[in-house]
């Protein structure tokens, strides 16, 4: 009688990284402990259910006589690429130990059928089975795994952030057009007309945020400079130095521009965010010095990548420079376009210098650690 694998596939590793599972798992007894410990990590991870129902079925192969065997593998937590090339190590593993006939497939999802063509291509599949949750029926239960699902922040990186990308980019072939025409004619109708656009672009902004859990950040942000605060670190005063600096740049360019005249606020606004690039590289440059001497400080080490980092925010402030010169020539008269020119090229130049510079510091780096 033909030896039958019942497999498992687990694409985004939540065994792994849930369950602290070591992958692959063969055998009846290894795949209870397997699944024991994702319910336990997590009860409501539908794997769990997937691993059960493999392992019931080779259960009931075996009381009907067939050569039965179970195995799980899983792929990456970056699913893709890397998780696929993960799965089809496990998989040969796997064939190799059981040598089976044929394979019966068990996932819990579309996402897991990417990788059943590859594992049909090396062993003869029989059937291919999915495991669906009972869940509680009507809008409350559906409303309730949606929830659970959103609160996964792999889950919600993957399908929420781009959602809101879209919209914002949609939004933005509206908002753009009526933007640039109220800045010409200053005619609100332009800017009524924008509402529904603008409630679809901060709802769009407002998925983004939430798909990349940047109110964690912002938290963790907000504790550790709490921490610095208390702790007076050179960084936190450094940082103090720049953010004073850009403040006091800003407030000259505010009384600037009122004692200023210009054709139109495109104008207007182009020069504001020219006159404060410098202020906020050199804003930028007194942090990463602080975070430079803070280094030797604790353990007198010397991060030359810094200084690379203030190198490359120069060449970025003189593209970005030489770009807003080259829109300013289409609104006034008094520069050239080869000065936008000059800048973007002298830009690119010293940041393809930084580059250079960083890939030598580190091929040294390697070498020194070698010897």
């Amino acid at each position: 009688m033909k030896k039958t694998l019942v497999l498992v596939v687990d694409r985004d590793d939540d065994f792994g990284v849930k369950g602290r599972v070591n992958t692959p798992v063969i055998g009846k007894e290894e795949c209870i402990e397997a699944a024991n410990a994702l319910g336990i990590a997590d009860p409501e991870d539908s794997d769990t259910n997937a691993l059960y129902a493999a392992i019931s079925m080779c259960m009931d192969l075996q009381e009907d006589g067939f050569d039965a065997e179970v195995s799980l593998i899983c792929g990456d937590e970056k699913v893709g690429h890397r998780s696929d090339l993960a799965l089809v190590a496990q998989l040969e593993e796997v064939l190799d130990i059981v040598r089976p006939e044929s394979v019966i497939l068990v996932g819990d999802g579309a996402e897991d059928e990417y990788i059943y063509p590859i594992i049909s291509s090396r062993a003869h599949v029989d059937s291919v089975r999915k495991v669906y949750i009972k869940q509680a029926p009507g809008i409350e239960g559906a409303f309730y795994i949606f929830t659970r699902i959103l609160a996964d922040p792999a889950k919600r990186k993957r399908f929420v952030a781009p959602v809101g990308m879209v919209l914002m980019l949609l939004s933005l072939f509206n908002i753009l057009p009526n933007t640039l025409l109220f800045l010409n004619d200053y005619d609100m109708s332009f800017m009524a007309s924008m509402a529904g656009s603008l409630s679809i672009f901060f709802i769009g902004l407002a998925l983004v945020l939430y798909g990349y859990n940047v109110g964690d950040h912002v938290q963790e942000f907000s504790r550790r400079l709490r921490a610095n605060m208390i702790h007076m670190t050179t960084k936190f005063i450094f940082g103090c130095i720049g953010v004073f600096i850009f403040l006091f740049c800003t407030m000259i360019t505010y009384y600037d521009v009122g004692n200023t005249y210009y054709p139109n606020m495109f104008s207007m606004i182009i020069y504001i965010i020219s006159a404060l690039i410098w202020p906020a590289i050199l804003a930028c440059s007194f942090y990463i010095a602080g975070v430079i001497i803070y280094d030797y400080q604790i353990s007198k080490a010397f991060r030359v990548n810094l200084l690379l980092v203030c190198l490359n925010l120069v060449a970025l402030g003189m593209v970005g420079l030489g770009i807003l010169d080259m829109l300013q020539v289409s609104v006034s008269n008094y520069l050239f376009v080869q000065n936008g020119v000059f800048e973007i090229v002298a830009g690119v130049v010293l940041s393809i210098m930084a580059n250079v510079l960083k890939s030598r510091i580190s091929k040294d780096q390697v070498r020194a650690d070698a010897v």
